[in-house]
């Protein structure tokens, strides 16, 4: 009796021994595979990769001179630590892809012209228009931009041609700016 069990685990011990070497002359090519899923990710795994801010104006911002930065005020995330509500300013902790998103109102009769930098290259160029109507208007706008670790990206007053420049960020919504590592 301990013959036939002493066989059935050498048996049982050969099978696995097979299916190990069956595997490990497969598995690095499934490993090879998996790491290049795993790159292809939107979202990279690891604590660095969670950079994501989100910004809005806590109050209407006036009297902004040209090329002024917008300090949106009120944080409402910050993973990163890479927004400065002094700046006005987001500065990439990592490099990688970047997308950034914003939204710019103004009340009756003013208009805000404004830019989106990127380490003091225009990125877009907008206008937030009522000047003409009582009503508010509202800009919005998207950009992907590849950054390095330090470069900076940021809201400006444009020109002041025919515009108040007054950003509204209380009344009938708010201002925000925001961005988030992509990959």
């Amino acid at each position: 009796m301990l013959k036939k069990r002493e066989l059935k685990t050498l048996e049982e011990v050969s099978i696995l021994k097979q299916s190990l070497k069956s595997c490990q002359s497969g598995c690095n090519e499934s490993s090879k595979s998996n790491t290049e899923t795993r790159e292809r990710r939107i979202v990279p795994q690891g604590q660095e990769s969670q950079v994501a801010f989100h910004a809005h104006l806590s109050n209407n911002v006036q009297n902004l001179g040209i090329h002024q930065a917008i300090h949106f005020d009120k944080v409402l995330l910050n993973e990163g630590n890479g927004y400065s509500v002094h700046a006005g300013e987001f500065v990439a902790p990592v490099s990688g892809l970047y997308v950034f998103a914003w939204t710019i109102l103004s009340g009756d009769r003013t208009c805000m012209k404004y830019d989106v930098v990127k380490n003091s290259v225009v990125l877009a160029y907008y206008i937030s228009d009522a000047a003409d109507h009582d009503d508010w208007a509202v800009s919005s706008g998207t950009a992907v931009t590849r950054m390095n670790s330090g470069d900076r990206v940021w809201i400006r007053v444009s020109d002041m041609l025919f515009c108040s420049h007054i950003v509204y960020g209380a009344g009938f919504g708010t201002s925000s700016f925001a961005g988030y590592l992509l990959h």
